[in-house]
């Protein structure tokens, strides 16, 4: 069960048709993502179908299961960069933030892949 609750920014009408402008949307989600899931969402990211939009870019810092530290990845086109951030600190949620930027983004899906890599 995903509970929407929308934080309106200054009213932004969400406008559905395909739009050519670049746009940006970011995720955060309470949790930790499996390893294996994550390499196989970020590959498929690379090969989006161009009916879900172009990513140009994608930063984010996640909280990967059985690791101690932030996970922040960023990519840029095709050129990806993974690091290790600063320790989770003791009682620290966990919480993962992805942010893209592109355009014609089939949010929905995205949201969807992000949501389907933690652990349930």
């Amino acid at each position: 069960g995903g509970s929407g609750h929308g934080h309106g920014h200054g009213g932004a009408k969400k406008d559905s048709r395909h739009d050519t402008r670049v746009n940006s949307f970011a995720i955060a989600r309470e949790g930790e993502i499996l390893p294996k899931k994550l390499g196989l969402w970020m590959q498929s990211l690379g090969q989006l179908p161009p009916d879900k939009g172009t990513i140009f870019r994608i930063k984010a810092i996640l909280a990967v299961k059985g690791h101690p530290f932030k996970h922040v990845f960023h990519a840029v086109m095709d050129v990806s960069d993974e690091d290790d951030a600063g320790p989770w600190e003791e009682g620290e949620k966990k919480v993962s933030k992805i942010v893209f930027i592109g355009k014609s983004m089939d949010e929905p899906f995205l949201r969807q892949g992000f949501e389907d890599i933690f652990e349930k």
